[in-house]
């Protein structure tokens, strides 16, 4: 599935989200923005998000595949099948369950890539978690990994990493936690500002723009363009 992840990035029906910044003209769009504000589990079954590449049912997820972390009196089940291709795609599953359960019954799944991972390089969160207790309150926030392009026409070796943080709401669904991700971005940017060792004239300079790109959007200094998949 070559170039999915640019079909994912550039379409041609985006709205504008506020920030406290759209309307100033003054301000650029930021590089990155999340494919989902909500995650809506049904009621039961799996099924792909609207706006994937896939419809209908998901895969099943066997047992002893899931990861899972408390979120309050639930808990937050993942499969991440995963990084394929040379695009490094994920297939992510997703599910909620009680505490007595083996495993989720309900939940849905999405595609990423994290193909920016080429230009990262190094982290000190590997491998990659997808559920984390971010804010240490005891409940688990689901990461999704991601990649953004550069620059435009970028090739594979020119996207940067990022991640968007959701958390589990009252009714099961869940939101997209803007504070969390900037924090995250933050995190990530910090990564790329740390020198390569032996220094690489090539990624230097895409390790910097992925670096700003990340600062911008966790300082609010840029406005998110988002695609209207709903």
């Amino acid at each position: 599935m070559p170039w999915r992840l640019l079909s994912l990035l550039v379409l041609p029906a985006v709205l504008w989200l506020d920030l406290g910044l759209a309307g100033n003209v003054d301000v650029p769009p930021c590089l990155m923005a999340p494919k989902h504000l909500e995650l809506r589990l049904p009621s039961r079954g799996f099924t792909w998000l609207p706006g994937e590449e896939f419809d209908g049912a998901c895969d099943k997820v066997p047992t002893k595949k899931w990861t899972r972390s408390p979120a309050g009196s639930v808990d937050l089940f993942v499969y991440a099948d995963g990084p394929s291709g040379s695009g490094r795609y994920w297939n992510v599953t997703l599910g909620v369950g009680g505490k007595q359960q083996s495993k989720s019954s309900r939940g849905v799944c999405f595609t990423t890539s994290t193909v920016g991972w080429r230009t990262l390089q190094q982290y000190n969160k590997t491998p990659l978690p997808w559920l984390e207790d971010l804010d240490h309150d005891g409940k688990a926030e689901l990461i999704i990994w991601d990649s953004f392009q550069l620059r435009e026409d970028a090739s594979m070796a020119e996207f940067g990493m990022d991640s968007w943080v959701y958390r589990l709401t009252p009714d099961n669904s869940l939101a997209l936690d803007w504070s969390l991700s900037r924090q995250m971005a933050r995190e990530i940017a910090k990564a790329y500002r740390a020198p390569l060792d032996p220094a690489d004239q090539v990624l230097g300079p895409l390790r910097t723009q992925a670096a700003d790109a990340l600062e911008q959007f966790a300082d609010q200094q840029c406005t998110i363009l988002l695609h209207d998949s709903h």
